[in-house]
Parts: structure tokens; sequence; C-alpha cells
């Protein structure tokens, strides 16, 4: 399953009410590759190597613009390191069946495996592809921005005749058509009928819809209701219930409508299937899936959550929790990120690193820039100082090949943010005892996320512009009203989050 997007948060109104988070998962653990001199040198060549999916890797390199602002093209490599998609894209994204690619100039591009090689699919003319396969449809737009799908021969199967189109989730998708949503199956068949203002994709057998009255309830394969529209918010089912929010207070359902517990709190979210949080006075804590209280409410902020780990704050002070609702990592880090294969990258005290799971310090170095520790697809760290590259492994080893041209680390007692260092072998990483005062804002350097925030900005603009002349036709639309809000949302977030990674 796609877990939901910050996008489908502002739109539904999850019942996450602090920060927009997805249900903690991703992260399966890649088998490694082999790592030769060519593919260490592929960490000067490109400055951002994401994890593989489907043996391939989405890879960015450094640009600028005419008017001299840093950037970043995208394109793809395989396993060996070979460059299968040119980074010349200004997006790409790896999805189910092939990769969607977005030229700056032009129609988007779907390209595939085919006899061996990485080939665009022939999309039909007149259509433009909207992303990969989900159950062997993919979605296409007409010249008018009319929605429907292709199948994996290129034939238009469904129409294009719907004003958005959602991927396939369990067999059915989230179409809409005269502002009104609901759900077909794979041959475009209505299973139920567009009445609602939003419905999310299908989960654990359930959709979750919300009726003109602004109510959510859930519907089941046949869209049958089978959960009346009678909550404020709600979300999906994960496991055998679900978080929603009746008479401005939050509490969990299981698949009949009934809560499992009369506790109600006053805010609450999903983590795992068997993991929630709940807010009580400005403070969180965790239950479990029959609202079971694993954690009483001790915690500032609840934060990132992924690979069963969940980012919490006390004071001001970053560390992590485990499925159980256990703190395994204290709360010593000025900053963090989600886990990824295994590994967060965190900042203290001025220096910026990688931890485990157990909390192992995998390195720290000094760093005034949380964008300058980064993990590579490929399975090896990369720290960014003063123009310089170093990397390591899992172990904290520094990693050094012939024509792989990068310093040694610092010793204890120099200033490894200075680039200073002599050449060496592979040895474990010594932290310096010098440090820099590190940023303690938002600010980032990372340019393929500002990129990527930009794309979604642009997106929202245009989809404001589309309801804008809807609501010239129609100006007492209260649904084309809580849209328009919806994108100008949209658009303050991504302005938020772009000015981060100025």
């Amino acid at each position: 399953m796609k877990h939901t997007t910050i996008w489908a948060r502002l739109l539904l109104g999850s019942v996450t009410v602090i920060t927009l988070l997805s249900a903690c998962g991703g992260g399966k653990k890649q088998e490694k590759i082999e790592i030769t001199p060519y593919i260490l040198n592929l960490h000067l060549k490109y400055s951002f190597i994401d994890n593989f999916e489907g043996g391939l890797a989405r890879v960015m390199m450094k640009t600028k613009t005419e008017s001299g602002r840093e950037t970043g093209v995208f394109g793809c490599i395989d396993e060996e390191g070979h460059e299968v998609i040119p980074c010349i894209y200004e997006s790409v994204y790896i999805e189910p069946g092939g990769v969607l690619v977005s030229p700056k100039e032009g129609n988007n591009k779907l390209f595939v495996y085919r006899n061996g090689a990485m080939q665009e699919f022939p999309v039909p003319d007149g259509l433009e592809p909207q992303g990969g396969f989900y159950e062997g449809r993919a979605r296409v737009h007409d010249e008018d921005f009319n929605y429907g799908y292709i199948d994996t021969e290129g034939n238009l199967v469904v129409p294009c005749r719907y004003n958005s189109a959602d991927d396939f989730s369990e067999g059915l998708a989230v179409v809409e058509q005269n502002w009104r949503k609901g759900y077909i199956d794979v041959d475009g068949n209505e299973v139920t009928p567009l009445i609602y203002w939003n419905a999310m994709d299908f989960y654990n057998g359930l959709g979750c819809v919300q009726n003109e009255e602004g109510l959510y309830g859930y519907v089941d394969a046949t869209g049958r209701e089978v959960i009346p529209c009678q909550f404020e918010s709600a979300d999906f089912f994960y496991g055998d219930v679900a978080p929603v929010c009746l008479d401005g207070s939050y509490g969990l359902i299981d698949k009949t409508g009934k809560f499992v517990s009369a506790t109600r709190y006053k805010s609450m979210g999903v983590c795992t299937s068997n993991l929630f949080y709940y807010g009580e006075d400005g403070l969180y804590g965790f239950v479990d899936a029959r609202q079971n209280v694993l954690t009483p409410a001790r915690y500032n902020k609840i934060d990132n959550c992924r690979e069963g780990m969940v980012a919490v704050a006390q004071q001001g002070k970053y560390g992590f929790v485990n499925e159980k609702g256990e703190e395994v990592i204290p709360c010593i880090y000025s900053r963090v990120n989600w886990f990824d294969q295994g590994f967060a990258r965190v900042a203290r005290n001025g220096r910026v690193g990688y931890i485990d799971k157990t909390g192992r310090e995998i390195f720290l170095l000094p760093s005034n820039s949380f964008s300058s520790a980064s993990r590579s697809g490929f399975g090896v760290f990369c720290f960014e100082s003063g123009g310089e590259v170093f990397i390591f492994d899992e172990e904290g080893n520094r990693l050094d090949s012939n024509g792989l041209e990068t310093p040694g680390v610092a010793s204890a007692g120099s200033d490894a943010s200075a680039g200073s260092g002599a050449g060496g072998g592979s040895g474990v990483v010594v932290v310096p005892s010098v440090s820099v005062p590190a940023s303690t804002g938002s600010s980032q350097s990372d340019p393929s996320r500002r990129v990527e925030w930009e794309i979604r900005r642009n997106r929202a603009i245009e989809e404001l512009a589309r309801l804008q002349v809807k609501l010239i036709e129609d100006p007492n639309s209260a649904y084309i009203k809580h849209n328009i809000q919806t994108q100008q949302n949209i658009i303050n977030t991504c302005n938020e989050m772009i000015a981060t990674y100025q």
C-alpha cells in the first residue's frame, strides 16, 4: 500500500493533529551490493543516491538555473551503477512496473524494462502518464486533464472521463466526477455511486469516505456503507482498528464501528497497527490497539515514525521509542530524521551523523548543516565537509579505493568541518574534539528535496487555478470553496518546506 501522503492528510482531515505522520512501515531491508571502487566513485558523481527499488535507484546531480540558483536533475541507475535513465529530468519517481519522469518542458514519460533494457512505455497519443502500474492499471490524463487508466499493454481500458483519479488499491480506485468521489473497479465499473466529498484508498478491506456534511464513515469492497458517516475525522484501518474523532474526542473503533474503549483523548494518531499515540494537556503518550496505556503522556512531541521506531521529544531533545512504546534511544539529540534501512540521521552538540536501532553512533562529525550526512542506496554513508566527501561503512570504518579522491578522516583535535586531514586508508572514525556550533534552525541545503516541494507546490497552484474557474461557474458551491482552501493550505505548506531548504 502507498501510505497516505501529506496531501491526503491535508485534504481528508486526518486525526493526526500534530506532525503529519504515515504509519510506521517501509524500509524493507535490501540485499547488500558489493562495493567496488567504481561504486564508491559514484558518490562523487551524484550528490544523492536513493534506496534501490526493483533493482533501480533514483540519483541526483547538482546543477544551476539560469539565475544561478542551485537545483538538481534526476535520473536512475541500476545495481551495477549504470545510468539507465539519464540525469536530465526535473523529477523521477520509481513506481510499480515503471519509472515516471517529468522533463522541464513537455509531458511526463513512463519508462519500463522491455527486452532487457529500459525503454519509454508507448502511451496512446494524446495521453500523459501520471504514475506507474498499480494492480495492472496506470493513471493517464488527456489534453483536457480528464483522467482514465491504461493497462500494461498500453490500451485505454477506462476512458478519460474523471476530474481526478487515484491509483488502484485492493482492486478499487478513488475517482472524481462533477466534484463528487466514489470507487471503481479495474474495468471502470462504479462500485459506489460518485456521491462523496472525499474518499481514501482502500486498505484492510475498507475505504474511508466523507459525506456532504463533512462527516466520515467506511464502505466495504461491495460499496456498502458498513460504518455510517458520523465522525468528525477518521483514518485508515490499521490491523483491526482505526482512530476517529466523535464529538470532539478521539478513540479507536473496530470494523463494526464500535469503540474498543470508553477512554477518549484530546488527539490521537497512528504509529503502527499496534501502536497509537494519544495527546492530553499538551503531552503525548502511547497505547496499543486495545487502548491499553503503554507509555504515559510525557512527551512534548511525536515526530517521524518508520520501521517500528517513533521519534519523540522532551524539552527540545529527541530520541526514539519502539513498537512496544519503550524509549530505546534517549532524548539527547537536537535533531533526528526517520529510520531508513535500520539507520537514522541525528545531530547533537554541533555534530551530525548516523545511529542504528540500538542507539550505536556510526559516526558523528562536526557540521553546521544537518544535510551534510546522508546514506546511499548502496548501504554506505557519506559526509560532506569543505567540498570533500568522506565515505563510511555500517561499522563506522572509512572506505577508500583506487581512484577515490577523499581526504583521510581528521584525527582528534582537528577541525573536520574545514575539510582538513591527511590522506589515508580505511580506519575507524575518530570523532574530532573541536565542536562547530550546529544550526538549531530548520534550514537545510538539500536541493533534491527543495525541487520536489517546488514541483508539488506548482501542481497545487495549477489545481487552485482550475478550482477558481469552477467557482466562477458555481459561486455558491461550499465544496469548491472547501477545496480551494485545501489547495491554499497545501501551497502554504510547500512554501514553508521550500524555505527550510534555501
